[in-house]
């Protein structure tokens, strides 16, 4: 569902928040303004991961929090889009796809170096490149996320996705491997 991530100024204290109805969120905060907005279709877990972000200034069990301004300098950065701040549980699954590739390329020329043999160095090489994989499966993100401001199940469909991408690439490893082995007995 769409809707907007804002960072709004009331006094001194500064409150982040999610909306499907921004000019009614403001209405509500008189006098306050809003600083920023970015409109996202996944505007909880981009609330969340900011939240966390800011954690250490946020005034207990609210959203509101006392920033420098610095801090909401980073903020508006963040919400006019001029980061490379995940904005979504999806881009999660980038960041592991990226480690993955990571993982495959420095296995894959460690292990030719070392035994100079190509189909048996690039089956270890995705074998390691699944770690990533495996990890969110596990835990769903790669940590920038506080399961307090999260619903329940909001991490499944990573946490899916990542695990039938780790199962796979371990398949297509075990496959090369089987293949390696059977074209140096012959």
């Amino acid at each position: 569902m769409s809707g907007f991530v804002y960072l709004m100024k009331n006094g001194d204290l500064y409150k982040l928040g999610c909306t499907t109805n921004l000019k009614g969120e403001a209405s509500k905060m008189k006098p306050g303004e809003i600083i920023s907005s970015f409109k996202t279709n996944d505007p909880k877990s981009f609330e969340v991961r900011l939240l966390r972000l800011y954690k250490k200034k946020r005034i207990p069990d609210t959203n509101y929090f006392r920033l420098s301004e610095s801090e909401v300098n980073n903020c508006k950065k963040h919400l006019e889009g001029k980061s490379n701040f995940p904005k979504s549980l999806n881009d999660e699954l980038r960041i592991g796809l990226n480690g993955s590739l990571f993982f495959a390329v420095i296995t894959f020329l460690i292990s030719f170096l070392i035994n100079k043999m190509f189909i048996f160095s690039f089956s270890i090489s995705i074998l390691f490149s699944s770690l990533p994989m495996w990890s969110l499966a596990i835990l769903g993100s790669f940590g920038g996320y506080d399961a307090d401001d999260l619903s329940l199940f909001s991490t499944v469909s990573n946490r899916f996705k990542g695990l039938l991408i780790a199962i796979s690439m371990i398949s297509v490893s075990y496959v090369l491997y089987t293949f390696s082995r059977f074209v140096i007995t012959f």
